[in-house]
């Protein structure tokens, strides 16, 4: 069967005001130096492990500062992020069509699949895949990994980052880099994304091209 995995964070939902001001939060209930909202789009995408040694947290506290982020991102961040214009109409015309999507996310599943279910978008989807509370499972190409062994690997990866491309790339299948998220253009040109899209009809016509539903 034809799976379209989708990333969630700038691909599906831009969910910038939620994760900037929980960063902002965090650092400064540690005490440490802040960050001005506007240069922290490196939060949106990575594992929370990695931006926290961006923001030259000492490693000794990035567990700390993991879980004091989660306090403020499930209080009132998870929630502040809206869908990006005809991603609903885009999910509904891929679901008609017979493709089988799945999210993909370097997330916390926990909170990935409360968003997707607060704004009525997880019964796109036949799974919710994200990164575990306790990080043993949090680098994108091992949540795709995961999600191509139970459902079958003619799939297609859509995001919007060099490390969701990196992720499909090392799991041997194709990519769609959006353009309407936080990632750059260039970094993903780089790592040999399939193609670039820079709205959701041109996302659709993409991926009938590179991988023809059969169903």
């Amino acid at each position: 069967m034809q799976n379209i995995l989708f990333d969630l964070d700038g691909t599906l939902i831009d969910s910038a005001p939620g994760i900037k001001h929980s960063a902002i939060k965090t650092l400064k209930e540690m005490k440490l130096p802040l960050i001005p909202y506007e240069d922290l789009d490196f939060f949106i995408g990575p594992p929370l492990s990695d931006c926290f040694r961006l923001c030259n947290v000492p490693e000794d506290r990035i567990l700390e500062a993991i879980s004091v982020f989660r306090k403020f991102y499930k209080k009132d961040g998870q929630l502040n992020c809206s869908f990006y214009p005809g991603i609903k109409e885009c999910l509904i015309s891929l679901k008609k069509r017979g493709y089988h999507l799945f999210v993909c996310t370097s997330k916390a599943e926990y909170f990935a699949v409360n968003i997707l279910e607060n704004f009525g978008f997880a019964s796109y989807f036949d799974h919710i895949y994200g990164s575990s509370l306790d990080s043993s499972l949090s680098l994108k190409k091992d949540i795709i990994a995961l999600c191509l062994s139970r459902h079958g690997k003619e799939a297609l990866m859509v995001g919007d980052t060099y490390l969701d491309i990196i992720g499909a790339n090392e799991n041997h299948i194709p990519s769609i880099g959006v353009t309407w998220g936080y990632g750059e253009k260039g970094k993903m040109i780089q790592n040999h994304v399939s193609c670039l899209v820079d709205n959701t009809e041109e996302l659709l016509e993409k991926i009938s091209c590179i991988l023809p539903c059969h169903s």
